[in-house]
């Protein structure tokens, strides 16, 4: 999804006192358009529904996300109210567009591993951490590029070429632990 209008929350009398009252009514005024792009966040995942309809589609919400960000810049409640509202039905018909395309909804689904007592989740479709973060506050959670990265760098070090000497000359071993004694960033140089 476009970048939506950041909210500076001015309708809060003891955190911005000296916020106009224009100032808040737009405030305002934007808050059932912020409810509804996290709704479609969630649903498809964080920024994407504009990648899931056509590119006319997209490019009418773009104008219209456009014509509320210069809204709120102008500062006229009744404009960014009748703005947010046409961004408000520009997500509905997006939404409706990718569902009869048969678009699939984000996948919340998380491949969680146990490891010495600390949890680890690999998320399957990384768009859906929302909902994943929300149904497992505390784990830590890594997107499968993360973790295709992290194998990456691992088989550039010798701790790999080791553990693949020993798997070479044990086929069916499994690693199942591996300790790092000190901090490989603060060893010592060797000039």
């Amino acid at each position: 999804m476009a970048k939506r209008p950041r909210r500076k929350k001015l309708d809060d009398r003891l955190i911005q006192p000296d916020a106009r009252a224009d100032e808040i009514r737009c405030d305002l005024a934007i808050a059932p358009f912020d409810r509804a792009a996290r709704e479609m966040d969630y649903k498809w995942g964080v920024d994407t529904l504009p990648e899931l309809v056509s590119p006319e589609t997209a490019a009418k919400y773009g104008s219209a996300l456009a014509k509320l960000n210069q809204a709120i810049s102008e500062g006229d409640s009744a404009v960014v109210a009748a703005r947010a509202a046409v961004c408000v039905r520009g997500m509905a018909a997006m939404d409706a567009e990718a569902t009869q395309a048969g678009k699939r909804p984000a996948s919340d689904d998380v491949v969680i591993c146990e490891i010495d007592g600390q949890q680890f989740g690999i998320l399957i479709d990384d768009r859906a951490w929302p909902r994943v973060q929300e149904a497992y506050p505390n784990l830590k959670t890594l997107s499968r590029r993360e973790v295709a990265i992290a194998i990456r760098v691992y088989k550039q070090t010798k701790l790999a070429e080791m553990v693949d000497g020993a798997k070479a000359a044990f086929p069916k071993s499994e690693l199942t632990s591996l300790r790092l004694t000190g901090d490989p960033l603060d060893d010592e140089i060797p000039f």
